[in-house]
C-alpha cells in the first residue's frame, strides 16, 4: 500500500531482540510496518471514539427501529428473514 508523500518524524521504538533479528533475517521494513501497526491501532481508537460520543443516537435509533421497524421495508429489494 503506497502512502501519498508526506513529512517523516525520526522517534525511537523497543523491540525484542529476537523479533528484531527476525525481521532483520526476512529483510522487513520494520519502520513501514510499525508505521502501519500504529496507523491502524489509530483507526480503531478514533472509531472506538466515535461509538463512544455517539452511543446515545445509536442507542436512540435502535429503539426507534425497534418500535417501528426498518423505514421501508416494503420496498426493500432483499429480505432476509
Amino acid at each position: 500500500m503506497q502512502h501519498a508523500t508526506t513529512q517523516k518524524q525520526r522517534t525511537n521504538v523497543t523491540l525484542t531482540s529476537a523479533n528484531l533479528a527476525a525481521a532483520r533475517e526476512f529483510g522487513l521494513n520494520v519502520s513501514a510496518i510499525s508505521d502501519a501497526a500504529v496507523a491502524e491501532a489509530v483507526r480503531l481508537a478514533k472509531a472506538k471514539a466515535w461509538a463512544q460520543e455517539n452511543a446515545s443516537a445509536i442507542a436512540e435509533r435502535c429503539a426507534w427501529i425497534e418500535a417501528n421497524g426498518t423505514p421501508l421495508a416494503d420496498i426493500q429489494v432483499l429480505k432476509i428473514d
